[in-house]
């Protein structure tokens, strides 16, 4: 079994690298951090004043931890990372040098153990919206869980590359204290 509190701090190293962390309070349950990553993508032509195309791309991760995670949990911690993030979503300064690709807003839980329910929830989560037909955009909304006694990890269908990313991590840690 993976300790939740060390798995959390190792998860966070690994977001670390290339997200802006936002701690919350750690010993209650529910939300205990966000990270943040803006990335901008362009073309230039000989300068980097001369650019051809530009594109934005922002996510936002709010991990979530609980000991058993219930299906009320899951859907009120979807809703809450969809209500934080999609406001974040600035659509109105886009033009033709500067332009919104993509937002991913991602719900990651960590718990010792989710009910059949719950997993369903975090399965089936499909919000998906675009901007004037894509032309602006569009945002995913990712959920990702991993249930720490039988080391599984459950997405939705746009949380595929998260859901390696703690598959990885998960491997990491059973390194780690494989080493000891």
């Amino acid at each position: 079994m993976i300790d939740s509190k060390e798995f959390f701090e190792q998860l966070l190293e690994g977001y670390r690298s290339n997200y802006d962390i936002v701690r919350h309070d750690e010993n209650e349950e529910g939300l205990v951090a966000e990270a943040h990553m803006h990335i901008v993508e362009s073309q230039c032509v000989v300068f980097k004043e001369f650019s051809m195309w530009t594109a934005d791309a922002d996510e936002y991760v709010y991990i979530f931890r609980v000991p058993h995670l219930t299906e009320e949990f899951a859907k009120n911690a979807i809703k809450e990372a969809y209500d934080d993030g999609f406001p974040k979503i600035d659509l109105e300064h886009v033009n033709i040098s500067k332009q919104h690709m993509r937002t991913n807003l991602v719900a990651l839980f960590i718990c010792d153990s989710a009910e059949e329910a719950a997993i369903k929830a975090v399965k089936k989560c499909k919000i998906y919206k675009s901007f004037q037909f894509s032309l602006k955009g569009w945002m995913e909304m990712h959920t990702d869980l991993v249930t720490l006694n039988d080391e599984k990890v459950y997405t939705n269908r746009y949380g595929t590359r998260t859901a390696e990313f703690l598959k990885m991590h998960i491997r990491h840690y059973n390194k780690l204290k494989a080493g000891m």
